[in-house]
């Protein structure tokens, strides 16, 4: 998995690639303009020469009227050279043509910050990234049907399994479009089919559209390029998830569990609670005991004590066959 600093080195790339190329077209157009104007060369030429020989002239001492009249025949030729310019169709002064006006494709503003041109395409990447996992532009807040799930009145719930999805959606919906750092994790919980995945790539859209660096990654996938990370030298995984303003976790519990695994689960959950970072854990495991059957007491206890819980109920909608790609 790519870390952020990766991302911005290669969106750095391409500012500068661009920065390359605008440069390059502008001196190409620039020589076609001296070529197709032989007598702008010499006018040219000829200011250069005169803005010397003030310069000399104000070394030297010279009377204030020669560095004067120096400075008029340097005037004239820019005149001139203007002129010539604008009667050929030309600008006095061809600009290249950058793609980010701020920064003026070096990626960098003048107080040393990191232009937005470049964040830009972080974002994009990242966008990029977690549609490759799964597929981002499918999976919506409104997309989010709740005919899919069964009205029917649920004593444990106080209501509808309907109207419970429909106050789970709502809270999702409100969690992203108020998204920051400061959000609580978030456990979605519920057996296979009932859109906690859908959900949390609903939330992802919305995140990633607000600017911030978001990672989304299978439980399984992520543990597997952990493990094989631990001897190599390239990739760092565990470092993206850990670093990620926004990381989304999704089927917990179906990564193969070895003593090194769940080591690295436990140092994830604790170090993004400690920095105060927002996680979204999906799971088909439902109860605290079947938690615990799997991970460590001390997993289960910072998981659940740093996450508000959302469980989901009703059909599984891919056997129903009413749900989209990402429902799970």
């Amino acid at each position: 998995m790519t870390t952020n600093a990766e991302l911005i080195r290669r969106a750095q790339r391409i500012v500068a690639e661009r920065r390359q190329k605008a440069m390059t077209l502008a001196r190409q157009a620039d020589e076609a303009r001296h070529a197709a104007l032989p007598a702008l060369t010499e006018l040219e030429n000829q200011q250069r020469e005169a803005g010397i020989r003030a310069a000399k002239l104000a070394v030297r001492g010279a009377p204030r009227e020669q560095i004067d009249a120096a400075l008029a025949e340097a005037r004239s030729c820019t005149a001139q050279r203007n002129a010539l310019l604008k009667q050929a169709g030309h600008a006095a002064d061809a600009e290249p043509a950058f793609t980010c006006p701020h920064c003026r494709d070096t990626g960098r503003l003048p107080d040393g910050r990191l232009c937005e041109c470049v964040r830009a395409l972080v974002r994009e990447m990242r966008r990029e990234a977690v549609n490759a996992s799964s597929p981002l532009e499918l999976s919506s807040f409104e997309s989010f049907s709740l005919e899919r799930y069964p009205n029917t009145y649920v004593e444990e719930l106080g209501c509808t399994m309907r109207q419970h999805m429909a106050r789970l959606r709502d809270y999702a919906r409100d969690w992203a479009d108020n998204f920051t750092l400061k959000n609580p994790s978030l456990y979605m919980c519920g057996y296979a089919g009932l859109g906690k995945t859908h959900l949390a790539l609903a939330i992802a859209r919305t995140v990633l559209d607000k600017g911030y660096n978001v990672v989304y990654v299978s439980a399984q996938n992520a543990f597997d390029a952990v493990e094989k990370e631990r001897f190599g030298r390239e990739g760092d995984t565990l470092g993206s998830m850990m670093d990620a303003e926004l990381l989304i976790l999704d089927d917990l519990g179906t990564e193969f569990i070895t003593p090194y695994v769940s080591s690295c689960l436990y140092s994830l959950i604790n170090t993004r609670v400690c920095r105060g970072l927002p996680t979204i854990y999906t799971s088909n495991i439902v109860t605290d005991r079947d938690l615990q059957r799997r991970y460590t007491e001390k997993i289960v206890s910072r998981l659940l004590g740093s996450c508000e819980t959302m469980f989901f109920c009703g059909e599984d909608i891919r056997l129903s066959g009413k749900g989209a790609a990402a429902d799970a």
